[in-house]
């Protein structure tokens, strides 16, 4: 799910299973799911059984309802040598129609959905290597009487992909395999801006920004608000000796202006001709990795966005690790992510009519240039760690009822933080805030 919903849900102490049973959440129209998957020739056998269960663990997604299906083989009852079975992931939309509002979550499936349908397949065409689940079924309509929305993607679990304990963080070999990843992300958006302008352009226009939008700046900015003041509420209860006092003011003369410095730096970024099509929201829990062959794949592509890679590369590094990583090996990743950026661009672009252009987006997004991007936008960062990190701490077994709470805050005016933090909360909020401090970035 989205990092900033998320951690609105979970500022707000609030559970993903709200108003649903655990037996009726997972619930489907076996026949309805039959019939669009036999229409999609989903399976090479006959389709048999269908059987659903939980997609995810709880807490690892508020904005969509996600379900690991199992089709059987109909004559495997019959033959040894038919294949037992195969597993998809479905997501959907959630039930509640207050939750869907207050959490725009209606505007993220759909994004997702166009996204998977018009800029995925150009990405994949200029990618090498995988980047995403594979997407079966993406559709405003699964052709049932109610015609909901439905996204059927790859089983990476069934592949041997897992994740990563979002409490840890990320080691620094791991993080390597996300710079890398990340450079084939972006190397593809370039590439296929480059060599196909006129599509490119008009397949990104299916994207719609969700959070950094005018629809949704009133919501988003009281959630920042919120997640910034419940960061100095910790930073101040932690001050007893006053070694904080310097950054809580310096983060305090930051908060007002916090929300909209990054709605102009996102959206100012869009529109430049050298913007890349980004995730939007990498972090630890849209990602799996696998050990053998050692691979990393993103998916939850809600808020998919075209603007600067580097926020992109500050999402991910400012909620996927912990400052000790960050302290010994910010200037690796970025290394790492530059060399691998440049290597890609080589293979996609230098037999091509665009292979004149390589050395001036070396340049362009070269080591020099991306460091100190990173360093300009860099609040960016902190903003996105403090939002997310009441999400990524948050104690599973303290979760309260989110549609009681979406109920209450039906138009989004009110946001009440009512879960207990964690000390590890208080642990990296504190980290967060003397790191910042200590690189001088409070003051940029």
């Amino acid at each position: 799910m989205t990092t900033t919903a998320m951690a609105a849900c979970a500022s707000n102490g609030v559970s993903d299973q709200a108003g649903t049973t655990a037996a009726n959440q997972y619930v489907e129209d076996i026949e309805c799911l039959r019939k669009l998957f036999r229409s999609k020739n989903l399976t090479k056998f006959s389709i048999g059984q269908i059987s659903c269960s939980a997609g995810s663990s709880s807490g690892d997604n508020y904005m969509s309802l996600v379900k690991r299906v199992t089709i059987h083989d109909a004559a495997a009852a019959e033959s040894a040598t038919a294949t037992a079975s195969c597993s998809v992931i479905i997501k959907r939309q959630i039930a509640s129609i207050s939750r869907r509002q207050l959490y725009r979550c209606g505007e993220a499936f759909t994004n997702e959905i166009n996204v998977y349908q018009h800029v995925v397949p150009l990405l994949c065409r200029y990618s090498q290597q995988p980047l995403f689940p594979q997407c079966h079924i993406a559709s405003h309509t699964d052709g049932s009487p109610s015609g909901e929305p439905i996204i059927v993607l790859q089983d990476l679990k069934a592949l041997g992909f897992r994740m990563m304990n979002r409490l840890a963080g990320l080691d620094l070999r791991h993080c390597l395999l996300v710079m890398k990843k990340l450079a084939q992300l972006h190397a593809a958006s370039l590439a296929a801006q480059h060599l196909e302008s006129a599509h490119f352009a008009e397949q990104c226009a299916h994207m719609s920004e969700i959070v950094y939008c005018p629809d949704a700046a009133d919501f988003y900015s009281r959630i920042l608000d919120t997640s910034v003041q419940q960061a100095l509420d910790s930073l101040n209860a932690s001050n007893a000796d006053g070694y904080l006092s310097a950054p809580i003011r310096l983060i305090e003369q930051l908060q007002p202006k916090l929300f909209g410095q990054l709605h102009q730096s996102i959206n100012a970024a869009a529109a430049t001709p050298l913007s890349v099509i980004c995730h939007g929201d990498l972090w630890l829990n849209n990602l799996m990795f696998r050990s053998q062959p050692e691979e990393v794949i993103f998916f939850d592509l809600q808020a998919m966005r075209r603007t600067s890679p580097v926020f992109d590369l500050l999402h991910f590094i400012y909620t996927s690790t912990h400052r000790q990583l960050r302290d010994v090996h910010t200037d690796t990743l970025l290394a790492a992510y530059a060399e691998a950026l440049r290597k890609e661009l080589g293979q996609q672009l230098r037999h091509t009519p665009a292979a004149n252009q390589l050395a001036e987006l070396c340049e362009i997004f070269s080591l020099q240039r991306l460091s100190e991007d990173y360093v300009r936008h860099v609040h960016y960062g902190l903003a996105i760690s403090m939002w997310i990190l009441p999400a990524v701490t948050f104690d599973p077994n303290n979760i309260p009822d989110l549609d009681v709470i979406s109920e209450l805050n039906l138009n989004g005016k009110e946001i009440n933080c009512t879960q207990k933090l964690t000390p590890e909360y208080h642990l990296r909020i504190r980290d967060l805030a003397l790191e910042f401090y200590e690189h001088g970035y409070l003051g940029v």
